[in-house]
C-alpha cells in the first residue's frame, strides 16, 4: 500500500514540536517560576465584630518560590553564579570550591565601645491612633522598632530573638558593614526560626541616619511593621544641634479600618488641588496602594519639644513603597544629609517639597522662631486622604508663617543635583571606570508571572549576578523606561550621583544607598568595589523586588553556605 507522504510530514511535523517543547521545558524551565502568591501578608483585615481591631489573615500560607534552573549567562559574561542545590534551592555564591564563605566576612576585632541591644521580635498589639488596633509583627512590642542610636566607632552587637511563627531576619540598611551580618535570608544567614536567638555584630563606623528591617519576605514582614531606625552619632560634631529628633514614615494596608474625620481642607479628598505638582509623579505616588500613613507609629499629631532659637535636627525616615512629599511650613530650613552622607554647603530654602523614595533618609536643620511652632507636612495625594497626613509641630505656640492656608502643593521640588556648595568627589567627569553597566527597569509579562518588574528585560531569579573584584570602579546606568517609580537599593555600598538625564550635577557631590528614580529618568552612578561579599540591588518599593525587581553583585570569589527557596524556607524578598 502506498504511504501518504502529507500524512508523513504531518507526523513528523508533529514530532518535531513536541521534542522542541520538551527541550524548551528541560532547558527554559528557569523561567517556570511561580511568583509569591501574596496573601496578602502585607494587607491585615478587621474582626468579625469590625471594632477597629485588625488582625493578620494568616501565617502559615506563604507560598514557596521554585527558583527554577538558571542557565542564562551572568551580566558581564561569568557564569560561575547562582546554582541550584540538591533540594531545589538557589545557591547565590561562587562555586569555586576555594571560594572564600561569606560568613567569614566579619567585623575586624577591635578595641571599641560595645554597645548591647536585646530584641524580640514578636506579635504585637498596637494603637495606630484614630481607633485603629492592628496586630502586627514588631520589634521589640513597637512600630517603629527601639532606636538604636551609638557612637561613630563603636561595636554594635544585637542578639535578636524570633517569637514570631515564621523565620526572621533584620538588614541594616544604608550601613556598609561586613558582608556577613548584611542580614539578608538565604545569602548572608539563614532566617532565624521561632524561638532561636541570632546575634548581629559589627563596627558603627558611618555618622549618619539609617533604619533596619526584615529581609524575610522582606516586603511582607516589613509592612507587617519589622523596622526601625538606626543613628550613628559623629565622634565629634562640628555643628552643635540643641534638638535632634526622628521621623519615622510608614505605610500599613489595613483592611476595614475607619477613617479618620477630618476638616482639614487640604485632607479633603474632593477638594485636592495638585498645584504645581507634575501630575506624571502624582499618578506614580498613587500607584502604591495603603490606606494608613502614621508618623513614628500614630497617625495622629505628634510634637517635639523646642525653645525659641534652637537649631534642631530632624531626621526624615521613610520604611514605605512611595514617594512622600515633606516640608515644613513657614520657616526656611537647610537640607544636610541625604542617606545618612553630608552634603557640603546648601543654602536654607523656604516653601520647597522634600521628595524621600522608599527607603531614603533625608536630614534637614532650622532654627525655632522667636514665636510660634514649626509644622512638618506632607503635600501631594497623601496629604489628601484620612489617615495619610503627616502632622509634626516642634516648639510651643500656633503655627508660623502660612501654616494655616498655604497650599504645599504649590512649592517648588528640591534637587539634590543643583544644591549645596560644589566640591570635588570620588568620582567626576574625567574618571575611568573597570566596569560599566546599564540597567533598564520597565515592567511586563516574564515566564511563570504574569506581570514582574524588570531590569534588563528579565525578573529575579533569570537575572544573572553583576559579578566584580574589590578594587574595581563601577558604573551603573539606571534607565527607567516606565510609569513607575523605583528607588534602586544597593547594599554594602555607597553610589556617587553622577548625570542625571545627560547633564553632569552641579552641586555638593552626592552620595546615596537608594536612588530614587521617576519615571523616565536616567541616572549614571558609580560605586567603589571596597566591601566583599554578596550583596544585592533591588527596588526599594519592596512589591516591586518580589515582583522581580532584584539582581545580586557577586565578589569574585565569594560563596555562600545558604541557599535561597526550595526546602530552605529563605525568602529574601
Amino acid at each position: 500500500m502506498k504511504k501518504n507522504k502529507s500524512s508523513d510530514f504531518l507526523l513528523i511535523l508533529l514530532f518535531i514540536i513536541l521534542v522542541g517543547g520538551f527541550i524548551y521545558y528541560k532547558t527554559d524551565g528557569r523561567y517556570l517560576m511561580n511568583s509569591r502568591s501574596f496573601n496578602d501578608h502585607s494587607s491585615f483585615s478587621n474582626d468579625s465584630n469590625n471594632d477597629d481591631s485588625s488582625n493578620i489573615n494568616s501565617n502559615e500560607d506563604h507560598s514557596s518560590m521554585n527558583m527554577g534552573t538558571n542557565t542564562s549567562p551572568s551580566m558581564n559574561g561569568n557564569s560561575n553564579y547562582m546554582s541550584m542545590d540538591k533540594n531545589n534551592g538557589m545557591n547565590m555564591g561562587s562555586t569555586d570550591p576555594n571560594a572564600t564563605p561569606v560568613t567569614k566576612l566579619v567585623a575586624q576585632n577591635l578595641n571599641a565601645p560595645v554597645k548591647t541591644f536585646n530584641i524580640t521580635a514578636q506579635v504585637t498589639t498596637l494603637n495606630l491612633g484614630g481607633g485603629a488596633m492592628v496586630q502586627a509583627w514588631t520589634y521589640g512590642g513597637s512600630a517603629p522598632g527601639p532606636a538604636i542610636r551609638v557612637k561613630e566607632g563603636d561595636r554594635v552587637v544585637v542578639n535578636l530573638t524570633n517569637k514570631l511563627p515564621e523565620g526572621v531576619t533584620i538588614h541594616w540598611h544604608g550601613l556598609n558593614i561586613p558582608g556577613a551580618v548584611d542580614g539578608v535570608a538565604g545569602v548572608t544567614q539563614d532566617a532565624i526560626k521561632p524561638g532561636e536567638t541570632y546575634t548581629y555584630n559589627f563596627i558603627a563606623d558611618q555618622p549618619g541616619t539609617y533604619w533596619y528591617h526584615s529581609h524575610q519576605q522582606s516586603e511582607v514582614q516589613t509592612g507587617l511593621g519589622l523596622f526601625g531606625a538606626v543613628v550613628v552619632e559623629p565622634k565629634e560634631e562640628t555643628i552643635k544641634y540643641d534638638k535632634d529628633y526622628t521621623v519615622v514614615l510608614h505605610e500599613w494596608n489595613i483592611n476595614g479600618l475607619s477613617k479618620k474625620k477630618n476638616k482639614d481642607k487640604f485632607n479633603d479628598k474632593d477638594s485636592f488641588n495638585s498645584g504645581n505638582l507634575n501630575n506624571e509623579l502624582v499618578e506614580a505616588m498613587t500607584d502604591v496602594k495603603y490606606n494608613m500613613l502614621t508618623t513614628n507609629g500614630t497617625i495622629d499629631s505628634k510634637h517635639f519639644d523646642a525653645k525659641p532659637g534652637d537649631l534642631v535636627r530632624l531626621r526624615l525616615v521613610n520604611t514605605g513603597n512611595t514617594t512622600h512629599l515633606l516640608t515644613l511650613l513657614g520657616i526656611p530650613f537647610q537640607v544636610v544629609s541625604l542617606d545618612g552622607r553630608d552634603l557640603v554647603g546648601g543654602q536654607a530654602m523656604n516653601q520647597t517639597l522634600l521628595p524621600i523614595g522608599g527607603g531614603n533618609r533625608v536630614d534637614i536643620s532650622f532654627r525655632v522662631p522667636d514665636s510660634g511652632n514649626v509644622q512638618l507636612v506632607n503635600a501631594g495625594p497623601d496629604a489628601n486622604q484620612p489617615n495619610k497626613r503627616v502632622s509634626v509641630s516642634i516648639g510651643n505656640g500656633n503655627p508660623t508663617g502660612t501654616a494655616t492656608s498655604d497650599n504645599p502643593n504649590n512649592y517648588k521640588l528640591f534637587d539634590f543635583m543643583t544644591y549645596g556648595t560644589p566640591q570635588k568627589g570620588v568620582f567626576n567627569s574625567d574618571s575611568t571606570f573597570t566596569q560599566t553597566v546599564d540597567m533598564e527597569l520597565s515592567s511586563g509579562k516574564a515566564p511563570g508571572m504574569d506581570w514582574a518588574f524588570l531590569i534588563n528585560g528579565q525578573a529575579a531569579p533569570n537575572i544573572q549576578p553583576l559579578v566584580i573584584k574589590e578594587g574595581d570602579t563601577v558604573k551603573i546606568r539606571f534607565v527607567n523606561d516606565s510609569n513607575d517609580i523605583h528607588p534602586m537599593h544597593i547594599h554594602g555600598h555607597t553610589l556617587q550621583v553622577l548625570t542625571r538625564n545627560g547633564k553632569a550635577a552641579e552641586g555638593s557631590p552626592v552620595y546615596l544607598d537608594t536612588l530614587n528614580v521617576l519615571p523616565h529618568e536616567t541616572y549614571e552612578v558609580a560605586f567603589v568595589a571596597d566591601n566583599p561579599g554578596i550583596w544585592m540591588i533591588h527596588c526599594h518599593n519592596l512589591k516591586h523586588a518580589a515582583m522581580g525587581m532584584n539582581m545580586m553583585v557577586n565578589y569574585e570569589g565569594i560563596s555562600t553556605p545558604f541557599v535561597v527557596g526550595g526546602t530552605s524556607g529563605n525568602h529574601p524578598d
